[in-house]
């Protein structure tokens, strides 16, 4: 997502709220992309994520006159998309079981060697140590460090109590700590 701050977010919420166009489309412009990779990571289809990306930008503009400017509108647009993805997810699976093997999250699967160092490589095996994690601590983990969500944010986005986002994300880097020690011992001290 763009570097837009707070006030921005606020602003859009009241344009919104008075059916203002330009607002929305400041609103899909700068968070188009970050939503999209987010909405990727439940659906891992191209056709089903633009799907759900237009499907929440549609249901933003129906509901534009309950936005409630003093809440998150980022949080508000996370929270859709998380929850059409996986109403999406739900339809699939029930209507075409072909579909569901596209879009389950498949995690990594590599063994890191001692002389694989290389910047791609060391993404790579990250990805792969993300895609380890619990799936609620792995999206807490990735709407924080990937999508710049506060905790607060990401509450609101998982229906969790700040505290618990919190847990997750401690957890979920001590995981991504304790993998890439063991991957390159010399890297990191303890």
């Amino acid at each position: 997502m763009k570097t837009i701050n707070d006030e921005q977010f606020t602003a859009w919420s009241r344009g919104l709220r008075d059916s203002d166009r330009q607002a929305y489309t400041r609103v899909f412009e700068a968070t188009y992309d970050a939503l999209y990779r987010y909405a990727w990571y439940f659906t891992h289809d191209e056709e089903t994520t633009y799907d759900v990306l237009q499907d929440v930008f549609l249901k933003l503009w129906q509901v534009r006159e309950r936005i409630d400017p003093a809440r998150s509108l980022k949080a508000l647009l996370y929270q859709m998309v998380r929850n059409t993805a996986l109403n999406h997810i739900r339809h699939a699976r029930r209507h075409a079981a072909d579909a569901l093997d596209e879009m389950v999250i498949e995690p990594a699967s590599s063994s890191p060697s001692e002389s694989s160092f290389d910047v791609q490589a060391l993404d790579d095996h990250i990805r792969g140590w993300i895609d380890e994690l619990p799936t609620r601590r792995r999206e807490a983990f990735l709407l924080s460090r990937y999508q710049g969500l506060s905790h607060a944010e990401i509450a609101d986005v998982m229906n969790l109590a700040p505290k618990t986002v919190n847990n997750h994300i401690v957890l979920a880097l001590q995981h991504l700590r304790t993998r890439l020690l063991a991957h390159q011992p010399d890297l990191v001290t303890p």
